[in-house]
């Protein structure tokens, strides 16, 4: 009975080693799929074609939208790799995901790696690297910053 229980714990554990293999593979590829989609553009116009992105503010915009509307937020992010380049993107939250706006924040909270994703139109996909939280929007407008040229 011990030696059954013992290898069911075994078992067990060898099965969620490769389940969690598997996302960590999965993962990585997104990462990868990424990174070779940017590099296809060589030089970036907006932020959506920067290889990787970084927030630095959230702002929600409710004086904007009407009652029960969906939410507007702004955010100012930056491409680590180019301090200079800076970006204020104005984007319509999908209304439905509560937890988008908090995401963001933490995000930029936490200084994190973001993947931006064209989508069908105007709609985008922020991904945070090395993880599967996922945030839906529409892009309404950006504001490039100045850039240096050196």
């Amino acid at each position: 009975m011990i030696v059954a229980a013992a290898l069911a714990g075994v078992i067990g554990l060898i099965a969620a080693g490769l389940v969690w293999a598997a996302r960590l593979v999965y993962v990585g590829n997104l990462d990868a799929q990424a990174l070779a989609d940017k590099l296809a553009t060589p030089h970036p116009v907006s932020a959506l074609d920067w290889p990787e992105l970084r927030v630095q503010a959230v702002v929600p915009q409710p004086e904007e939208q009407p009652t029960g509307g969906p939410p507007l937020v702004l955010l100012h992010v930056g491409w680590p790799e180019c301090p200079a380049r800076v970006s204020t993107l104005l984007v319509i939250l999908d209304e439905d995901d509560r937890r988008s706006l908090s995401l963001l924040s933490q995000w930029c909270a936490g200084h994190a790696s973001v993947a931006p994703v064209r989508q069908e139109g105007t709609a985008v996909e922020l991904r945070r690297r090395q993880s599967l939280e996922r945030v839906h929007a529409v892009m309404v407008t950006e504001d490039i910053g100045p850039t240096s040229s050196g």
